[in-house]
């Protein structure tokens, strides 16, 4: 359970990761569920990514690759493994969302390439959650699409729905990058929230992206561990 410092409502928290293709959304939700749940933390997941022909989303596939044992469990003997549930429905996401939550928990929800479209799963995903993090390449090509995030959340506003807090978490950021921290300023002026932390850019055999498809082998104190303590830091009570 968690600690006293990172206590959770009741009814559980949801945090739906959202971005283009290829921002690493998948795997970053995986990592940071792996950590939570290492924590002693409930955790479930939800994905809303609807896959091609004869495919099914990449969370759900990488969960089956592994038996459920994608996310390892805090205590060696604990053989519930993780259940990912997939959800392509808008209309039906809202109550798996509901069902998925664990008390005193987490929801992680994946969802597909970003597409402001009212009425979609995307639109569905924001309105049920607690927090919605924007997976971001910091470059400045990419501050188009936070634009058209805002403009989802406004339209839930408008239309009566719940808006999440939305925060910005740079991904595949080069250490060397100027680009980043210029980034970082135009965002933080426009009063948008950017994380911390960030994901580095790992193309080598031991890189994030490698991990899809087997168990995690989460490394304490590492981007990802520092990315799930800052997002449990902003869902806990």
């Amino acid at each position: 359970m968690p600690t006293p410092t990172h206590k959770l409502p009741t009814e559980g928290a949801r945090v739906v990761f959202i971005g283009k293709g290829g921002s690493t959304k998948t795997h970053t939700l995986a990592h940071v569920l792996g950590h939570w749940s290492r924590m002693g933390i409930p955790v479930g997941a939800v994905d809303s990514d609807e896959p091609g022909e004869d495919e099914d989303g990449s969370l759900v596939t990488w969960n089956q690759m592994t038996n459920g044992r994608m996310v390892p469990t805090k205590h060696a003997d604990d053989e519930s493994p993780l259940k990912v549930k997939a959800q392509y429905s808008a209309l039906r996401l809202p109550g798996t969302i509901i069902e998925e939550t664990p008390e005193e928990g987490i929801l992680g929800i994946d969802t597909g390439s970003w597409a402001n479209r009212p009425g979609g799963t995307h639109h569905s995903a924001l309105a049920m959650a607690s927090l919605a993090v924007l997976c971001l390449q910091p470059h400045e090509g990419e501050l188009h699409r936070s634009a058209s995030v805002w403009a989802a959340l406004k339209h839930l506003e408008d239309t009566g729905s719940r808006r999440p807090e939305l925060v910005v978490l740079f991904t595949r950021v080069h250490h060397n990058a100027k680009s980043s921290g210029e980034v970082r300023g135009t965002m933080e002026r426009s009063g948008i929230t950017v994380l911390d932390n960030a994901v580095p850019n790992q193309m080598g055999e031991d890189g994030y992206s490698r991990a899809f498809g087997k168990p995690l082998e989460l490394v304490e104190d590492d981007p990802m561990h520092k990315i799930a303590v800052e997002i449990l830091g902003r869902v806990s009570l």
